[in-house]
């Protein structure tokens, strides 16, 4: 007998491992998520924290109703909550901002692709993106709020009428699509 519940979670797992997969893969040696020597057989806790924050996220948008304000906060508080669990495992003992949006909003994507939950306000904002909007906000090393929504702001104008995370599925296309 099918189980929806454990097709959600299933779901919910895999979704999450693409999630983290490509917000902890920065490709700039100059920022890595993690501290020097910090391996990826010693990040048992690290990961565990951050699938707790994965939780946290599909409980509160699955709710409906997240606004621009609250998102940000999400953020915000994510990097800062992160930070104060993990942060001499992080590289400058810092979980930035950038590194939190791409996370966060990666798998808001996700989420909403599936059905799980309405339209994020937001969406990830990584190197494809930047480019193709022509803005120059850097997710790999930015750690401030205001410089995130200046580019959210930029994305705006060239989302036009379109929602934010509607532009980003119709135009995101990897580099080796195109």
């Amino acid at each position: 007998m099918e189980n929806k519940n454990d097709k959600k979670r299933f779901l919910s797992y895999e979704l999450g491992l693409l999630s983290l997969k490509a917000s902890l893969s920065t490709r700039d040696g100059d920022a890595p998520v993690y501290a020097k020597g910090i391996k990826s057989h010693q990040r048992k806790k690290e990961k565990k924290i951050l699938r707790a924050v994965l939780e946290k996220l599909e409980q509160k948008y699955a709710k409906g109703g997240v606004t621009e304000d609250e998102h940000i906060e999400f953020i915000k508080n994510t990097a800062d909550e992160v930070t104060k669990k993990l942060g001499n495992k992080l590289h400058n003992g810092r979980f930035r901002i950038g590194i939190a949006q791409k996370l966060i909003n990666l798998h808001l994507k996700y989420l909403w692709a599936t059905g799980y939950i309405e339209e994020p306000p937001h969406c990830p904002i990584d190197g494809i993106i930047r480019d193709k909007a022509k803005i120059t906000y850097d997710w790999t090393t930015n750690d401030s709020i205001d410089d995130y929504k200046n580019a959210v702001t930029e994305l705006r104008e060239v989302a036009g009428k379109r929602g934010l995370s509607v532009w980003e599925l119709e135009e995101f296309r990897r580099r080796d699509e195109e």
